[in-house]
């Protein structure tokens, strides 16, 4: 799927979002007409996608209190997703997708609204325990499950996102719906279930390295780990680690106010977004007791972490996803630090890299329009200040953006930013919506 090396010295043109030439810069004929972009000394790779996002809007208001909640329209929908673009961030995956969002997918696609392609997830759980309707639909039978999928599936979401608390037969009638009309079932392990049951049942993606070990009951040995890798491995469902997830979580534990004062989180300041952070911190982090808080230390460290090598060593496919915007994961910039707590539990740059670029789009069935710099592919593209395969750090360090086809220099991009630090919400420019 690629060179694990630099090539030097190319030329890459790119016409209505395709890559259509590439070759030598001192033989390359380039078009008439076109701009140019000189990458002297720079990096050009493919787009990131991010396997594992939220994405908010109007419905998020349940969570807070009615003299709180806000209208959202296309100046905050276009900040909302701007952050991932400047990241590098081209596609997501939503796994609370919702209806607003099916509309907003839409437009993407036409090029009325700047951001990331969006692949919706509709989040489906058991009534009364999670997050509340109209983010999930709650069942309490195989009907309803059955309805519901039915239902999604004519709405036009992608998938189904099946989380915690589904019993046993309501989790079956979702995946056999949803196998009958041509969704992937994705999520959580339901508590109800076994890892071993949802790898049998076909689910295409489990959605946490913690939902393996949930389901361990405390056995962090690595013979335990290594079993559990190879039957993953042998199985056809992909694995997201959201290692930064965890990660966020425990910082929040021992330092909330030095999390909260990331440098990225000047750009998530938009009320809805403060008010949902807000209301996580307050609600689900601080009322857990000093014990388990503990617990999900040592499980992040010995279980999370190297069960996350395993299933590499074993031949796994991983997406890298964040959770963002989960309280501090600041959409785009979340991703980086992802990959960079890919690279710190053993995987090279390049093969970090493959979890936010190649792999995604062999997960999606799309390998043969996406996810390399190759003639004929689309032109989503990242140009790079610095060698991202001699440190992981220098994605972060962009250049410019290429999404469907349309270029963003940096300077561009971290105007458009400043504009979000300041409160402005970074009201869209004419060409941007």
């Amino acid at each position: 799927m690629g060179p694990r090396c630099v090539l030097p010295d190319q030329t890459v043109i790119v016409a209505e979002n395709r890559i259509v030439g590439i070759g030598p810069t001192r033989s390359t004929e380039i078009p008439e007409g076109v701009t140019r972009i000189d990458a002297t000394g720079r990096y050009l790779i493919p787009a990131f996608c991010d396997m594992h996002v939220h994405l908010l809007g109007d419905a998020w208001n349940i969570m807070l209190p009615p003299e709180a909640r806000v209208p959202i329209d296309d100046r905050d929908r276009a900040s909302f997703l701007f952050a991932h673009v400047a990241n590098g961030v081209t596609t997501v995956q939503v796994l609370s997708a919702t209806e607003d969002h099916i509309g907003l997918r839409e437009r993407i696609g036409r090029g009325e609204i700047l951001g990331p392609r969006l692949i919706l997830a509709r989040m489906i759980d058991g009534p009364d325990r999670a997050w509340p309707p109209p983010l999930s639909t709650w069942v309490a039978s195989p009907a309803e499950a059955r309805e519901a999928v039915l239902a999604a599936q004519q709405a036009g979401y992608d998938a189904m996102k099946v989380y915690s608390f589904l019993d046993p037969a309501s989790y079956e009638a979702i995946i056999s719906t949803a196998n009958e009309v041509g969704l992937d079932v994705i999520g959580h392990i339901p508590m109800a279930l076994s890892v071993e049951h949802v790898l049998g049942a076909g689910q295409r993606l489990i959605a946490h390295s913690e939902e393996v070990m949930k389901h361990v009951q405390g056995d962090f040995s690595r013979e335990r780990i290594d079993r559990l890798a190879q039957t993953i491995a042998a199985s056809d469902t992909w694995i997201s680690p959201t290692l930064v997830t965890t990660r966020n979580i425990l910082a929040l534990f021992d330092d909330p106010d030095a999390e909260l004062s990331r440098p990225e989180a000047r750009y998530f300041r938009h009320p809805m977004q403060q008010g949902v952070w807000s209301f996580i911190i307050h609600n689900l982090y601080e009322p857990i007791p000093d014990a388990q808080r503990q617990a999900i230390r040592l499980g992040f460290e010995q279980f999370q972490r190297p069960f996350t090598r395993a299933l590499h060593e074993r031949g796994v496919k991983l997406l890298a996803g964040t959770d963002a915007p989960l309280p501090t994961l600041v959409p785009g910039f979340a991703l980086h630090r992802e990959l960079e707590e890919l690279v710190a539990i053993g995987l090279s740059p390049y093969e970090a890299l493959r979890s936010s670029t190649t792999h995604p789009y062999e997960y999606l069935g799309e390998i043969d329009q996406a996810g390399t710099v190759e003639v004929g592919k689309q032109a989503n593209l990242v140009l790079l200040e610095e060698n991202p395969l001699a440190d992981i750090t220098h994605t972060r360090g962009i250049a410019g953006v290429v999404v469907q086809g349309r270029w963003l220099p940096g300077d561009q991009i971290r105007e458009r930013m400043s504009r979000l630090a300041e409160g402005s919400q970074g009201r869209p420019e004419s060409g941007d919506r």
